[in-house]
């Protein structure tokens, strides 16, 4: 269910509240029986106007159209080609803005009032909020009637869910002005009617179908979730503009996964306050017509299913039934006031069971000792003709009764906490019906009585108010709060108007409510002297407060254009004075107690009736005379005007005026706005009584009437009315003619008048010509003009005496122009001047023109052209351009075109065989001439055309710097012209690139584009900067005491050099199996240091008959034997390594000289140290020169190691010193794994 309003209280006190209001709120609506019931007279309704014309003369303005139309009027104000829609709605905004600014605390005051007052329907209403959505002016999408903020439907809105309405589903709603929600298609109907007979025939749920009025008091709100849909009616006024009365109230409509509403249903219509039933059509003051309001559902079509709950034409609480019109059958709205109807509208039930006018079972009702509470609860039957029985269980401090009525059974009771009901006590309520199946409903009340004496609540204070006053109350008393009406919390609070209002005081759980009335007198009328009565067009009259009485008031407001009726403040004398044109004002005043009056007045326009007269040109010879005639200063037929006022908004209330004609003819006026218009045609000779009947509840003194008797100089104010006659006269409507003086201002003469004092006259002219003649109207000193035009039907010719213009050159154009009454109009074709015989025309550019002219008078018109041609000396102009390979050239030498131009088109000199045209389109490269001629001269211009094709590659694939100076300039090789984007972005003809930068050692790729941006292209090079490598290579020859050495130095070693078979140099003699290594030891520049290693390396050995080259090349080599074919050994060899970077792509060489050999060896078996001679003093082993690292172990013969050494070398070979002899032993292992073992003796001379 809906949150409770006020949520500082649980929400079943809210509800007590409720019940409390609904108990008052029904008294005051059978106190209003007496008027609503009484014999109303029928009102006059005014004849709609047919005609725009009349529309605007009625109501004075395109604004006060809008604000005073009658329905008929609107259909044709709409059809009128002037009608301006958005113009309507900015008028109607505004005077609704006007209107609920002026009301604005009376608004606040109200939605506060709802925002704590709940219904009995278990606070049924939700107040709309900022998720809501405001029907406005610009969603009104269907009009009719009188359209905007009063009869209109939207376009249908999306739920997002499915409505189950009598078996039929829909997704989308149309919102109604006139208080329904329907489903199938909108409906704009003003006269309610009976479900489930419709004109329309569309499914709907009626809230309250009725001629509502939005226009200025009223709001249509809705809101969607996710299964339900809320649209609420606030404030809703009655037709046309009713204010006094409003209706509030709310229509709920859910899917079938909702759980907002119990028990299944699916449909909820709730009722707050409802003040009127019937619009003014028809009806009066907010009821009682032939068109009574309807509540209900229905599915449509004719005879389908449908609910109603009743028909509504009276301001009481009588309830007579569902079903019927008339006396015996019609509702009272106020039987509606905080009800609510909960159904299941999916379903069509055979018997559906009695229904509750309110639902008292939501919560458990809290009351403290000495409360009551009021219970007055219906049960219908919704089908027709049933009988109701109603049951009842007793409790104590309950008292009750029951009542039957057809279809209709109440039960009305009062509860009263008291001291022996302390505790819960129950009511259980049970309907049932004679339907089949018999249908039953079964209601309990639950309440909780605390024993709690609650204090008295009063209010102090002067409860009497001025219009426009203000009074301040107290409410005392022993409340932990206490809460007005309005929503104000504390013991005191003011009030600007009047009304019923209540207090509640607050204790515990427990509430007390104090109802008080607040009186307000209505505005008084402040006295105004009018001089004169009514004006003339443009004339202001003096309108001046009564002196006596500005000494009573304190500020003044004049306020023009009242309803939209015209009116300006031309200036202000003082405060209580203004200088007005003619129109419709309001004066509102202010005394100095702060009490407010009010008085509307109108300023009519006077003057002669001049009839408007259209005089056609005569083109038949010269008429003998020109007659007028039907002017006149008051007419044998006129209008009595009859302008009720009241300075209260609410109108007349039950006030009204009879005015009677000729004893015979009766009309009945009634006002409910603080201003109506009437008019009656009247003729000379009639007699008119205005009769004044007084309501007894509106005070007489706030009304006036204005009569105006054929003309506004006849008026008559009526301020002090008094029930009987106030008006009684004859028609002042008289054959009067209409006074002046004539005169001709301009014309051929002699002419004449037959009266030249009255507007009904004669005028003779005496020949062709034009005659503007006046009438100086003598009331108003108006003129009204005429011209009266006699010629015939003109004609005209063209002549010029050259036809052709070189240069800018200027002609002149005559025309012949042949008009016997010289009225003519001479119209020239621009740029030539309009009204002369003659015109001189130069053209800037080059044209053909035809000057034409117009001769127009009133019997008719003639034309005539001649061309002219304007020509200039051609001044061609080419340009040199580039050709695109596969493309082509526009050549236009003259832009724009024109016909007198001839073309010659040549290439290189030759003309260009049957090339003539305007433009020319070149394909290949060369000199393009033309010549271009016309009448005025010829001229010649060329263009140079060249093809632009492919260039080579701008950049080597390689790009090496190799100066070493620290950076490189990348030049590419391209034409003048090209502009490039280099791999950084930049552009330019050159690139500096710093050693050592990311693009160093990488590909780098530039896009060059022609100066002719045929097309892009890009070249990519691997750029270089740096030196040549260098290298260190080992091993090296030495010279050690004349022997070479080859010496390696890390690790150290040193290998004897050999020649080569043909003695051709020392050699490195490499044996089987054995590793040499050879490095280059290259370095490379790295742009700040040199640093190890090369970019690649080399290295081969060069045989005889072939060269060998090592794969995996590296800075190092290992060579072995096994690498080199059999047919490189035993010969001088090279091998060569080389360190290859850019900057040196040959490389840098070492080349040593190798031979390849078995290297056997001679190991002798004795040696003679100290034999008396140089001869075999050691260990000498022949070929073991060419070995290095060999490693030598020598035994005695007891197998004691004598000798060791890891590099047994023959110039350190082994010499026992100590003269040791006989055999040793020897084991000796070559680098190359081979091994010698053996033995040896040591023989000495001694």
């Amino acid at each position: 269910m809906p949150e409770s309003p006020d949520k500082r209280k649980p929400a079943y006190m809210t509800r007590f509240i409720l019940t409390l209001v609904l108990s008052a709120a029904t008294n005051m609506a059978v106190a209003q029986v007496d008027y609503s019931t009484s014999d109303a007279p029928v009102p006059y309704i005014q004849p709609s106007e047919t005609t725009i014309d009349g529309i605007m003369d009625r109501y004075g303005s395109f604004k006060g159209s809008v604000l005073n139309m009658t329905r008929e009027e609107w259909d044709v104000f709409r059809a009128w080609e002037g009608y301006d829609q958005e113009e309507v709605k900015r008028i109607l905004k505004e005077h609704k803005a006007k209107w609920q600014s002026e009301h604005a605390e009376e608004i606040a005051d109200r939605k506060a009032h709802r925002m704590m007052v709940t219904t009995s329907g278990c606070d049924c209403w939700v107040e709309p909020d900022d998720t809501y959505t405001l029907i406005t002016e610009d969603d009104q999408y269907y009009t009719a009637g009188a359209g905007i903020n009063v009869d209109y439907s939207t376009a249908p809105i999306q739920m997002g869910f499915e409505f189950n309405l009598y078996g039929l589903v829909f997704e989308q709603f149309y919102l109604n002005s006139k208080g329904s929600v329907s489903f199938d298609g909108y409906t704009i109907d003003w006269t309610p009617e009976e479900f489930p007979v419709t004109t329309d025939e569309v499914a709907q749920i009626a809230g309250f179908w009725a001629d509502s009025d939005y226009r200025l008091s009223g709001d249509v709100y809705y809101k969607i979730t996710q299964n339900e849909v809320f649209v609420n009616f606030v404030d809703v006024g009655y037709y046309n503009q009713g204010t006094d009365l409003f209706n509030s109230y709310q229509i709920v409509i859910t899917s079938e996964d909702s759980e907002y509403l119990p028990d299944g249903a699916n449909t909820q219509m709730c009722y707050l306050n409802m003040d009127w039933a019937h619009g003014d059509v028809g009806g009066s003051n907010g009821c009682c017509g032939d068109s009574p309001a309807t509540v209900g559902i229905d599915a449509a079509p004719d005879f389908g299913p449908y609910l109603q709950f009743g028909r509504f034409n009276t301001l009481d609480d009588i309830y007579n039934g569902p079903q019927g019109t008339g006396p015996e059958a019609d509702d009272g709205v106020n039987w509606l006031d905080y009800r609510s109807f909960i159904m299941d509208s999916s379903e069509d039930s055979e018997n559906l069971a009695p229904f509750p006018t309110a639902n008292v079972g939501c919560d458990t009702l809290v009351m403290c000792l000495g409360n009551t509470y009021d219970m007055n609860l219906s049960f219908l039957g919704p089908e027709p003709n049933q009988t109701i029985a109603v049951t009842c269980t007793d409790a104590p401090g309950w008292d009750y009764t029951i009542t039957e009525e057809d279809n209709l059974t109440n039960i009305t009771g009062t509860f009263t906490a008291q001291p022996d009901n302390v505790g819960i006590q129950e009511i259980t309520i049970t309907a049932t019906d004679d339907g089949v199946p018999i249908g039953e409903t079964i209601t309990t009340l639950v309440i909780e009585v605390l024993d709690i004496q609650l204090p008295p609540l009063s209010v102090e204070g002067n409860s009497a108010i001025c219009a426009g006053g203000e009074v301040e109350l107290t409410a005392s008393g022993d409340f932990d709060e206490i809460v007005w009406s309005d929503g104000t919390v504390g013991n005191s609070n003011t009030y600007t108007y009047g009304g019923t209002f209540f207090v509640t005081g607050y204790l515990d759980q427990c509430t007390v409510e104090e109802e008080f009335y607040v009186d307000q007198s209505p505005y008084f009328l402040p006295d105004v002297v009018i001089d004169p009565p009514a004006v003339c067009p443009g004339q202001t009259a003096l309108v001046v407060v009564d002196s006596l009485e500005q000494l009573e008031y304190s500020t003044y407001q004049w306020d023009p254009d009242w309803n939209g009726l015209g009116g300006e403040v031309a200036s202000y004398v003082g405060d209580a004075g203004a200088e007005l044109t003619a129109g419709t004002y309001r004066l509102l005043v202010t005394d100095e107690d702060g009490c407010q009056g009010q008085r509307v007045f109108i300023i009519e326009t006077i003057g002669s009736y001049i009839p408007e007269v259209t005089i056609d040109p005569f083109c038949d010879g010269i008429p003998e005379n020109v007659v007028f005639e039907g002017g006149y200063s008051s007419p044998q037929e006129g209008a009595l005007l009859v302008y009720m006022s009241s300075n209260e908004d609410s109108g007349w209330g039950g006030s009204y005026l009879e005015v009677i004609i000729n004893g015979e003819d009766s009309y009945i006026c009634t006002s409910s706005n603080s201003f109506q218009q009437f008019d009656f045609d009247i003729a000379a000779g009639d007699e008119i009584e205005i009769v004044f009947y007084e309501d007894a509840n509106i005070d007489s003194d706030v009304l006036s009437v204005s009569v105006y008797n054929c003309g506004f100089l006849n008026a008559t104010q009526i301020s002090d009315l008094s029930a009987g006659t106030i008006f009684t006269s004859a028609s002042e409507c008289e054959a009067s003619p209409a006074t002046g003086m004539w005169q001709c201002l301009s014309g051929p003469v002699p002419w004449s008048f037959s009266n030249v004092n009255e507007y009904d006259t004669e005028f003779s002219p005496s020949s062709y010509g034009l005659y503007e003649i006046c009438f100086s109207e003598e009331t108003c000193q108006t003129d009204y003009c005429y011209d009266i035009e006699i010629t015939e039907e003109p004609d005209v010719t063209l002549t010029v005496l050259d036809d052709l213009l070189c240069n800018g050159e200027s002609e002149t154009v005559f025309a012949e122009v042949d008009d016997i009454g010289g009225t003519a109009e001479l119209n020239w074709s621009a740029p030539g001047e309009d009204g002369v015989a003659t015109n001189d025309y130069s053209f800037s550019n080059t044209t053909t023109y035809n000057a034409s002219i117009v001769v127009t008078n009133g019997c008719g018109s003639a034309s005539a052209s001649i061309p002219l041609y304007s020509q200039y000396t051609p001044e061609p102009s080419l340009e040199d351009e580039s050709l695109c390979e596969g493309g082509d050239v526009y050549l236009d030498p003259t832009s724009p075109d024109t016909d007198d131009l001839n073309f010659e088109w040549y290439l290189d000199g030759d003309l260009i065989p049957g090339e003539i045209a305007e433009e020319y389109t070149a394909v290949m490269t060369g000199q393009y001439c033309v010549e271009v001629t016309n009448q005025c001269g010829s001229a010649e211009a060329c263009a140079e055309i060249t093809i632009v094709g492919d260039i080579p590659p701008p950049l080597e694939s390689m790009t090496i710097d190799c100066l070493g100076d620290g950076f490189a300039s990348v030049v590419p090789d391209l034409p003048e012209g090209y502009t490039v984007v280099w791999p950084d972005g930049s552009t330019g003809p050159t690139w500096e690139v710093a050693d050592a930068s990311v693009y160093d050692g990488t590909e780098i790729c530039l896009d060059y584009t022609d100066p002719f941006q045929c097309e892009t292209n890009t070249v990519c090079s691997y750029l270089y900067i740096g030196l040549p490598p260098t290298i260190d290579p080992e091993p090296i020859l030495v010279d050690d005491n004349g022997v070479d050495f080859w010496q390696w130095s890390n690790p150290f070693r040193l290998i004897e050099a050999t020649p080569a078979g043909n003695n051709d140099g020392p050699h490195l003699t490499l044996c089987p199996e054995v590793e040499y290594d050879f490095d280059l030891n290259a370095l490379t520049w790295n742009g700040t240091d040199w640093v190890d290693g090369a970019g690649e390396y080399e290295w081969w050995v060069e045989c005889p008959d072939t060269t060998i080259y090592f794969g995996d090349p590296q800075d190092a080599m290992t060579v072995i034997s096994s690498m080199l074919n059999q047919n490189c050994w035993e010969y001088g060899i090279a091998l060569v390594g080389s360190a290859i970077n850019p900057c040196a792509v040959g490389g840098i060489r070492e080349e040593w000289d190798v031979i390849v050999d078995y290297c056997e060896l001679t190991i002798p078996n004795v040696f003679t140290p100290d034999y008396g001679d140089a001869m075999n003093e050691d260990f000498h082993i022949e070929g073991l020169e060419v070995y290095d690292n060999v490693r030598m172990r020598i035994y005695n013969r007891w197998g004691q190691l004598v000798y060791s050494d890891e590099n047994y070398r023959n110039d350190n070979a082994w010499r026992p010193n100590n003269g040791e002899t006989g055999t040793y032993w020897y084991t000796m292992s070559l680098p190359n794994g081979f091994e010698e073992n053996g033995h040896v003796t040591i023989l000495r001379d001694n």
